[in-house]
């Protein structure tokens, strides 16, 4: 027999469960605690370059880039910056340009100033590598790798641009429920994702750009003009997986030159558009993208006129009212039509209470005659379900809502610290509850049943509502509040009418 306890008993264990699976180990104030520590450490050993959004550190022995940090919007629990490339204990992320046959024993820095670095290499050979690494906008790197041979050669020499990383997941701050993932776009799909951990041999593929998403942030090196060749590894000996992309160096004026592009920046809508193709689909947005895409602009756009992204949910919450007010008219009239009928059906069940199937052509036949569609009350839920999910999506991975306050809330891309969000869903989905009619069944084991999800159902939303971004369930709220009012108000004049 169906019972609701059980129902709210699987979903809660699942909840909890993965509660534990992401905070277990590390909480969020040891998360705060940890990148506090990486931010205050100092690596005497790195070369430091910046710009005014991004922290670069390269490590002269081989020239890559072992440490990148992208400065946040404003200070948030003391935390200035947020890492995307790391070389310690924590995470071993970085990244690094090779040229196929040429290893220097170190680099010696030719040129320097707080935005650029030009370095050069010899290998025992004679020959000589030139690597300039500047920015070429502010959240992208551009490094120039110049090779001039000692003696000459036949064939084509390779330049290979490869991120190297251990399978361990970030613990910074803002990381909760982070889907970490590869990304990468081919010739055949404009956008691939997959975890590290499934890539067991090589993958080679035809794209413009390939590298690691995160929340929020997601850190890449792409050509946007041609096409390459990108390759993933499974995992090697010392733990690292590796992922990039190769090309044949060019032959400029006696020297081999090739050119890497690095992104290294946030999920923005309007900052990926401009970066290479379908570079914009790293804002994932899940199978309602083209829904949360629109409300990304529209938030933007309320954004510019209220300078608060709270107020913007809010707002976008009334349009959504307005729009779908039709709706809510018809499944508040359909309640209405449902209450006086009432009567009615409750006289056919005590009449047919012995044959369901003839009940069930006497209630159809009334339908018919009275002009009452039963689904008409559903169709609000229908409109409202694929806005709710974008809605989830936006507020989880949009850049734009990362650190940003309203009223209690510190953050409205992390869940709501004081649970007063999402306890007001809870309080008023059960108000809406009690404020419908009775279904016509109210009695035995249906009205039974009935009865036990109005008392189990907002307990499991708040729940749900607990480990949810704060802007979703700011919008949850104001949506249930929108659509509270009216039903107090038709409900009670239809009331009053019949009474």
């Amino acid at each position: 027999m169906f019972n609701p306890r059980y129902v709210f008993l699987i979903i809660s264990l699942l909840l909890i469960m993965l509660l534990v699976f992401d905070w277990g180990n590390v909480s969020k104030e040891q998360k705060v605690g940890v990148s506090k520590s990486v931010q205050e450490k100092i690596d005497s050993d790195l070369f430091k370059i910046s710009n005014e959004s991004l922290e670069i550190f390269v490590d002269l022995e081989d020239g890559s880039i072992k440490e990148a940090y992208l400065k946040e919007k404003k200070i948030n629990n003391g935390l200035e910056k947020v890492r995307l490339l790391s070389n310690d204990d924590f995470l071993r992320f970085y990244f690094k340009s090779t040229i196929s046959g040429f290893s220097p024993t170190s680099f010696s820095v030719l040129k320097s100033s707080d935005n650029y670095l030009t370095v050069q290499g010899m290998d025992g050979a004679g020959n000589v590598l030139t690597k300039k690494i500047t920015f070429s906008d502010k959240y992208s790197l551009l490094i120039e790798d110049r090779l001039d041979l000692s003696t000459s050669t036949i064939g084509v020499i390779n330049s290979f641009k490869t991120f190297f990383r251990d399978e361990k997941k970030s613990v910074d701050y803002g990381t909760s429920f982070s889907r970490d993932h590869l990304a990468f776009s081919t010739s055949e799909d404009v956008f691939n994702d997959e975890s590290l951990r499934s890539v067991d041999s090589r993958e080679d593929y035809i794209g413009h750009w390939v590298g690691h998403s995160q929340k929020h942030f997601v850190v890449a090196v792409y050509d946007d003009v041609n096409q390459q060749k990108i390759s993933l590894y499974p995992k090697d000996i010392n733990g690292m997986y590796r992922f990039g992309i190769s090309e044949p160096m060019s032959f400029e004026g006696g020297s081999y030159v090739s050119e890497t592009k690095l992104y290294l920046g946030p999920k923005q809508k309007d900052v990926l558009e401009v970066v290479a193709p379908h570079f914009k689909y790293n804002l994932d947005l899940g199978f309602v993208y083209g829904i949360g895409e629109f409300f990304i602009v529209v938030l933007n756009f309320l954004y510019g006129l209220v300078n608060n992204w709270g107020l913007s949910i809010i707002l976008l919450t009334v349009l959504f009212k307005v729009v779908l007010s039709p709706l809510q008219i018809m499944q508040l009239n359909s309640m209405v039509k449902m209450r006086k009928l009432s009567p009615k059906l409750q006289e056919l069940q005590e009449r047919y209470k012995n044959d369901r199937n003839k009940l069930s052509m006497e209630m159809m036949q009334l339908y018919k005659r009275e002009k009452f569609n039963p689904a008409a009350g559903c169709l609000p839920l229908f409109a409202q379900l694929p806005i709710f999910i974008a809605m989830f999506w936006v507020t989880r991975e949009a850049f734009e809502f990362r650190g940003e306050s309203f009223l209690w809330i510190p953050d409205l891309a992390e869940s709501d610290p004081y649970l007063i969000a999402p306890v007001l869903m809870g309080l008023m989905m059960f108000a809406s509850q009690k404020l419908m009619p009775k279904p016509p069944q109210s009695q035995g084991m249906q009205a039974q049943i009935a009865q036990q999800m109005m008392v189990v159902f907002p307990p499991m939303i708040t729940i749900v509502f607990l480990f949810m971004p704060a802007g979703v369930v700011v919008y949850s709220v104001v949506n249930m509040l929108l659509s509270i009012i009216p039903q107090v108000f038709i409900l009670s004049r239809a009331q009053s009418e019949s009474g």
